[in-house]
């Protein structure tokens, strides 16, 4: 994962942009919804039924493009895109074509071994993948800290209506806010498992036996927790920090002559 000029990953624009995209689409109908049921509670019924049915209506519909665009992006945009990535990587690890979109240089060793490159490519991956969730959880952790003080001092604020603590209570703890911050750490810390234990194995690699077995094992925890997890690493973060980690990255390999 470099930062030089003949670097291509046309995965990450044919299948992960759209995931983004969606993702930040899916908030976008989150936070309307979220909006909306507070602006029904502040309507008199009473006084403004068609402006009231209106906002209900928005809210419904709201609710409803949550729904699809959630759905279709976990059930098909994000697995499609990481089965391509997937394919990419055993491309690129055994020099054989699983698929016809590849990156080139994505992936920085010159080992030569399958399960070495397997190995120095997953090694690779959990060290960007754990410095970009790091930075981005800094900012879900931020989030979370004003969602929850306005939702305390709306709770200790006894004049506060208890409609808006509920429709409060509804945004904090949704999928996008309290949920996608611990799936978040709890994403990061595996990523740092997997690069801890990578960088053990390469400090001491043993048998081939046991560098098999432990490659294979870190590989499946690092998929099944990309999974678990359900969040996309920002492409954003990754551009603007791809180069310092890049030195970081070859400094590493350089310290463990790989």
């Amino acid at each position: 994962m470099d930062n030089k000029s003949s670097r291509s990953d046309p995965i990450r624009k044919r299948y992960f942009n759209a995931v983004e995209f969606s993702d930040r689409l899916s908030d976008c109908f989150f936070y309307t919804g979220a909006s909306l049921s507070l602006v029904s509670l502040s309507i008199d019924k009473a006084l403004n039924p068609l402006v009231y049915d209106a906002v209900v209506v928005l809210f419904v519909l709201a609710v409803v493009a949550l729904f699809v665009v959630g759905l279709f992006l976990r059930l098909y945009l994000t697995p499609r895109a990481d089965d391509r990535r997937r394919q990419d990587f055993f491309t690129s690890a055994c020099n054989v074509n699983l698929t016809p979109e590849t990156t080139v240089g994505y992936y920085n060793n010159e080992l030569t071994k399958p399960i070495d490159r397997i190995a120095a490519q997953l090694f690779e991956n959990s060290f960007f993948s754990k410095n970009i969730a790091l930075s981005m959880v800094k900012f879900e952790r931020a989030k979370v800290a004003v969602y929850a003080i306005l939702w305390l001092v709306a709770v200790l604020n006894r004049s506060t209506d208890l409609g808006w603590i509920a429709a409060a209570a509804q945004a904090v703890f949704s999928e996008q806010i309290l949920s996608k911050w611990f799936r978040l750490e709890w994403l990061r810390m595996r990523f740092e498992r997997t690069f801890d234990d990578m960088y053990r194995l390469f400090q001491n690699r043993g048998s081939a036996q046991k560098f098999l077995a432990m490659t294979l094992d870190s590989l499946g925890m690092y998929e099944t927790s990309k999974a678990n997890a359900a969040v996309t690493l920002s492409s954003k973060i990754f551009q603007e920090r791809n180069a310092g980690l890049s030195i970081e990255w070859e400094a590493i390999k350089q310290r463990l002559k790989f």
